[in-house]
Order: C-alpha cells, then structure tokens, then sequence
C-alpha cells in the first residue's frame, strides 16, 4: 500500500465519524423538532378550535393532518435511504482496514523471518569461533601437561636420589647410635655393680645404727613407762587425799547444817510455845475486860503481851535466818558435790585417756602390747566391715570392740572416717567438674623427646589462648553500653535512697545492652538485656534520684532497667506523667548542698548550709535524674538525705541572688559561688 493511499484512508477514517455524527444528530434531533412543532401546532390547533366558533369546517382540518402526515413520511424515507448509505461506507472502510492489518502483519513475519535466520548466522559463527579457541585451548592445555609431567618426573628423580642418600646418612647414624648406646650401657651396668655394692654396705651400717636407735629407744620407753607409772600412782595418791579431805569438808558442812537444823527445831519449838502463852494473855485480858476489872491489872497483861509478840517476831526473824543459812549451805553442799562428780568424771576420763600404761595416742591391745590410736582404729574399722557386710568370722571381735569403746581409739575412728568421706566427696567432685585434659603419646617411635616437649608446649598455649578466648567472648556477651555502666557507676556513687514513684502505663523498647535490676537499687543488677527487647512497664522509681521503670509482665517481671532515653525509647504512652510535675511547695536544706544555673546539675551556683529554704515551682527530669526547678530558675537536685520538702513560707524563704552574701559570711567553707 502506498503513502498517499494510507493518507486517504486516514482521512477517510476521521471524517466519517464526524460525518455519522453529524447525520446522526441531525436525523434525531429533526425527528424531535418535529414532534415539538406537531404537538405545539396541536396545541394552538385546539386552543383554536377552542377559541373558533362551532361553526368551522371540519373538512379543513383532516385534508390539513393528512398532508404533514405525507411529509412526515417522505422525510423518514429520506432518513432511512441515508442511513444505509452511511452503512455502507462504513462496510468498505472496515473491509479496507482489515486488508491493510493483513498487508501489516505478513510485513511483519517478514522481518521476523529475517532476524531470525540473521541471528542463526551469527550464532554459528560465534559457536565455530568457540569451537577453535577451544581447540587451541586444549592444544594448550596437553602441552602445559606434559611439560609437567616431564618436571614432576625429574623432580621425583631428585627426590628418590635425596631420600637415598638421606636413608643411608641414617643408616650410618643409627649404627654410630647404637655403639655408643651398647658402651654407656656396659659403663651404666659397671657403675650400678659399684653403687649395689654401696648401698648394700650403707643399708647394713643403717640396719646396725637402726637396732642401736631402737634398743635405746625402747630403753627411753621403758625408763618413761616406769616415769608415767611413779607419776600416775603419785597423782592417784595425790586424788585419794583430795578426795578424803573434800569428803571431811562435806562431813563438816553436813555437821554444820545439822546444827543449824537443831537450832531451827528449837527455835520452832520456843515459837510454838511462844504463840500458846499469846494466846492466854489474850484469853485473860479478854475475862478481865469482860468482868470490867481494874484497869492497872489489864494495862500489866497488855505489856506482858506486847513484850511476848515482840519475843515471838524476834523469834520468826531468827528461824527465817537460819532457814536462809540452812538452804545456802544446802545449795553450796549440791554445787560441791556437783562439782566433785564432775572433776572425778574428768578424773576417770584422764584415767582412761593416759594411765600407767598408755599414753594419749598410744592404748593397750588385746595381745597386752602398746599400740598407737589409729592403728586399733583401722584394725576395728577392717574387722567390722568383715564382720558386718562380707559376714567372716573374726576371732577376739569382741575383745577388739571392748578396746574401740576407748575413747582415745573412738576419737581416732572418728578423725579416719571423716577423712575418708571427705576424700569420697572431693574425688567425686573431681569426676563431676573434671575437664577434658589432652595426652600426649609417647610411644611413637618416630618423634624425639625434643619434639614431644614441643608438641606439649604448643598444646598448652593452643588451650590457654582457648581459654582466654572464651573468656573474653564471655566477657563481651556480659559487657553492657559504656554509657549505661557510666550511669550505674554515678548513680551508686549518688546513694541508696528513694523519692519518688509515679504509675505509668508504657511499651518501651530497649535499644541499646543494659542491665536488669533485680530490685529497684543500681547494686542489685541481674542479667543483662539485649538491644530490641520490647518490655511493658507500670511504675517509674527513683533510687538515689535516678529514674527506673518497673516491669509489669514478660520474663523480666518484678525487675527494673533504667528509664534513661538514650538506652530505653517509649513506643506507646497510656499516661499523663510529663518532664515537668508543678509542685509549689518549698524546700529546706539538712545538710550542705549545691544548687546550679542549668538543669544539668554541671554549673554550681552557690551552695547552702543547713536550715536554708527556696521555694519550688515543681519537679523535672533532666538526664534520667529529678531535679528541684527553683523560683528564680535555678536547680536542685532530689536527695531527701540534703533535701525535704516544707510548706511554703515566703517571708521566711531565700533568694539565692539576695542571700548570697549572708550564707558566705555565716558558713566560711559552704558559701562559694561560682
């Protein structure tokens, strides 16, 4: 198809929708016109007819109907003719359109067909050219193999030649080796003839020297047994007499309790008769009172009876003294005695322990030889597990128990068993905590002791650069952000105080490694959490007036973290707790403190004594810390242990830039500003 005939079609296509809408339009839109006008000329028509007399002619009006019918009718005629016309046209224009798509699409194979074989053309062409530098290649490549193999050949030529030459240097080695050895063994064996010897003549000289030694030892023992003998008889004596002369004594305080107990029966009995003679002067002057007798009669027997109850008080007074004197002695006599059972207890416990035969770790056997302590011990230890667990009869058991029952030999059975056990408890420790140890092999017959040594040592530094490895990997899982130790550290410093506590409702997210707390104090840490931990916290917490959260849920419930922004961010806030608290109330120093210019607490301003006050607008947070936001725009910090809180009262509260002269002058070394 040529240009100019693309062109005519074009234009052909974008008049004829023009066109068809303009025909369109214009059938439709006329057809509506004339309906309007019939139904407007209808309407005069009967407004007419309406107006007009009865008299018109009907006629008129139906010849009148019938030719706008007419050319109603030729007008549609006309339309229709036009409209299948436009049918047409369009008919030929889709049928033109569908020849030019074909003419285009068999174009377009065209093109496709000839690419295709182009690229076919030049894939075979690329493909002979990989199929030569493939060729050359592997041309290359045999080449560069068997130069190769031609130097691995005669390297392994050389190699046979050296191992050769090495092998017989050994071989020559070894021989000079084994001559060498074969003289220092026959020199060794000469040398251990003569040491044999020696030692032979030293063992029998040390055996002589031995039996002296032990003949004039048991000469010593002798001469000591026959001391401990003398000794023991004279502190029995010495015993016997104490005991005879404490028996005399308590024979005497007996005695003397006896007496006393005499003078209490009498007394007793002067007091009984005593209250029988008040009593018939009190029956007398009872008669002569009755009978009304002479008074100088009654007033006698008053004094008679007076002077008889102050005999009888007299007498009480003297039975509650002996009383006293009698239990006195009585509880003396019980103590003594008490105390003499006790000192013959220690007496025969002594007896038993060193007598005139044994000493404090020496005890008589059963066979009527001196024996050391542990040594019956062990024997009674062995015999009893004979007897008891593997059921063997043991002759003279009962006699070595009756021996065990010492209390010298129990102690030493004691002292053995708790050793043993003990020793049991280590060496199972030892099994259970026992690491992984590395053994060298010696039996290798082609490593030297030098290599080994070596070998050892290397093994050694292998496993403590393991060791400190692992322990610095543990350390740095343990090791939290500098920042954060460096807040622990000044909050420690700052104290164990609490001030404050407020409920919040808050998801925070930890971003960077801390410590958890175990309770709300920068001592007590716990494990440490890692970045990106999402925790729910309810309470916030100020320890030394560091600022903390509280731990509502999760696997860290009940703990704290620190609530400082640069290691802990807030996702959500559920409450209204902001940086600033309005408290207007005022504050009164207990002890020295400063007071800055800046939140930070890094300026001083001035500093206070004891007893002085500032009026406050409220609280702050200011580096994860509570700040005091004084009046006149300086700051302190929340410490109750320097600071409390009072009611306001201004006549009496302080300016700092007012009283800065006044606390200077009155406290020499407080007063500094700066």
């Amino acid at each position: 198809m040529s240009k100019e005939l693309k062109d005519k079609v074009v234009e052909q296509e974008t008049a004829d929708p023009i066109m068809k809408k303009d025909n369109s339009t214009s059938f439709f839109n006329r057809i509506k016109k004339q309906v309007k006008t019939f139904n407007l000329k209808n309407n005069e028509y009967t407004t007419s007819f309406a107006n007009t007399p009865s008299h018109v002619d009907e006629s008129a009006l139906d010849k009148e109907l019938r030719e706008k019918e007419k050319e109603v009718r030729l007008q549609e005629k006309e339309l229709k003719k036009r409209a299948l016309e436009l049918e047409n046209a369009k008919k030929k224009f889709e049928e033109e359109q569908r020849k030019i798509e074909e003419e285009r699409k068999r174009n377009e194979l065209a093109r496709a067909e000839k690419e295709r074989l182009e690229k076919e053309r030049i894939a075979r062409e690329k493909e002979l050219e990989r199929q030569r530098i493939e060729k050359e290649k592997a041309e290359q490549r045999e080449k560069e193999r068997l130069e190769k193999e031609r130097i691995a050949r005669e390297k392994e030529l050389e190699r046979q030649r050296i191992e050769k030459e090495k092998a017989e240097q050994r071989e020559k080695e070894r021989i000079e080796k084994e001559r060498i050895a074969h003289e220092k063994e026959l020199e060794r064996q000469r040398i251990e003839k003569e040491k044999a010897k020696q030692r032979e003549e030293e063992r029998l000289k040390k055996e002589r020297i031995a039996r002296e030694k032990e003949l004039e030892r048991q000469r010593i023992e002798k001469e000591q047994a026959e001391k401990r003998k003398r000794a023991f008889r004279r502190k029995e004596k010495e015993f016997q007499i104490l005991e005879d002369k404490k028996k005399i004594e308590f024979l005497q305080k007996e005695n003397e309790m006896r007496e006393h107990e005499n003078t209490l029966l009498s007394l007793e009995t002067t007091l009984i008769s005593l209250e029988d003679k008040i009593e018939e002067k009190k029956l007398i002057i009872s008669t002569l009172k009755n009978r009304k007798d002479d008074k100088e009669k009654i007033i006698l027997e008053e004094k008679r009876l007076n002077s008889l109850v102050s005999q009888k008080q007299i007498t009480q007074k003297d039975i509650a003294s002996e009383k006293k004197i009698i239990e006195k002695i009585q509880k003396n006599l019980e103590i003594e005695y008490k105390l003499d059972g006790l000192k013959k207890e220690i007496h025969s416990i002594k007896k038993e322990v060193i007598n005139e035969d044994e000493t404090a770790f020496k005890v008589k056997y059963i066979d009527n030889n001196i024996r050391n302590i542990f040594v019956v011990s062990l024997i009674y230890i062995k015999t009893f597990i004979l007897k008891n667990i593997f059921r063997i009869k043991i002759e003279n058991y009962n006699k070595i128990k009756t021996i065990a029952k010492n209390i010298k030999v129990r102690i030493a059975t004691s002292l053995i068993l708790a050793i043993a056990l003990s020793l049991c408890f280590l060496v199972t420790l030892k099994f259970i905590s026992s690491a992984k140890e590395h053994y060298v092999s010696f039996g290798e017959t082609n490593t030297t002791a030098v290599d080994t040594t070596e070998e050892m040592k290397k093994q050694k530094e292998a496993e403590e650069k393991a060791k400190i490895l692992e322990a610095q990997e543990k350390a740095e899982a343990a090791r939290i952000d500098s920042d954060a130790q460096d807040e622990e550290i000044t909050a420690k410093l700052a104290g164990t105080f609490t001030s404050y506590s407020f409920n919040v409702d808050r998801q925070v997210t930890v971003n960077k490694k801390i410590h958890a707390f175990k309770s709300a104090s920068w001592s007590d840490q716990g494990d440490v959490i890692e970045p990106g931990t999402k925790l729910t916290v309810n309470k916030i917490v100020s320890p030394a007036g560091y600022l903390m959260y509280h731990i509502s849920s999760g696997a860290l419930q009940g703990q704290y973290i620190t609530a400082n922004e640069k290691f802990v961010s807030v996702n959500s806030k559920n409450d209204q707790l902001d940086d600033f608290i309005s408290r207007p109330v005022a504050i009164k120093f207990l002890a020295t403190q400063n007071v800055y210019s800046d939140k930070s607490a890094s300026k001083v301003r001035v500093t206070f004594g004891n007893g002085a006050q500032l009026n406050i607008n409220g609280i702050g947070i200011s580096n994860n810390r509570l700040i005091y936001f004084v009046s006149d725009g300086s700051f302190v910090p929340v410490n109750p242990i320097r600071v409390i809180e009072v009611n306001r009262e201004t006549p009496k509260s302080k300016n700092i830039d007012n009283s800065n002269k006044d606390s200077s002058n009155s406290q020499n070394n407080q007063g500094t500003t700066r």
